[in-house]
């Protein structure tokens, strides 16, 4: 069960807005990702949005090289 519908309902009973930090899971390294989100609780966020590490070659750039005309 999920916990968002809960937090944003107790901060609706006390018209508070959420604070959602966004960070980048294992950056800058694997080790620190728990460390920061403990951080982050404990300097009043609400809810953390945890990212994953993503690649997509094809949006980087071309993968043969280019011809000028």
């Amino acid at each position: 069960m999920s916990r968002i519908p809960a937090t944003f309902e107790r901060l609706r009973s006390t018209s508070r807005r959420a604070l959602i930090p966004y960070i980048t899971s294992g950056f800058p390294a694997p080790s620190s990702t728990v460390p920061v989100m403990h951080a982050l609780v404990e300097n009043g966020a609400d809810i953390i949005e945890l990212g994953v590490p993503f690649s997509d070659p094809m949006a980087d750039a071309a993968t043969t090289p280019r011809r000028s005309c």
